[in-house]
């Protein structure tokens, strides 16, 4: 079976994805984006939205 091609520029990335770009762990990042309204469920896959997910992060706990 062929694996997927992951983008880094996608709209919406995978929960593993952003683990590796924010360096926090899987409950820390579902955490987020469940607080961020910005996860996308496709059957069971999950994708979230970087937008919502980076602007939430900058506006609860940027300096």
């Amino acid at each position: 079976m062929n694996k997927p091609v992951r983008s880094d520029e996608a709209l919406y990335k995978t929960v593993d994805q952003l683990m590796r770009e924010t360096n926090l762990c899987r409950g820390n990042v579902m955490k987020i984006a469940s607080e961020s309204d910005s996860i996308l469920r496709i059957g069971r896959a999950v994708r979230i939205n970087v937008k919502k997910f980076y602007d939430y992060l900058e506006m609860e706990y940027g300096s």
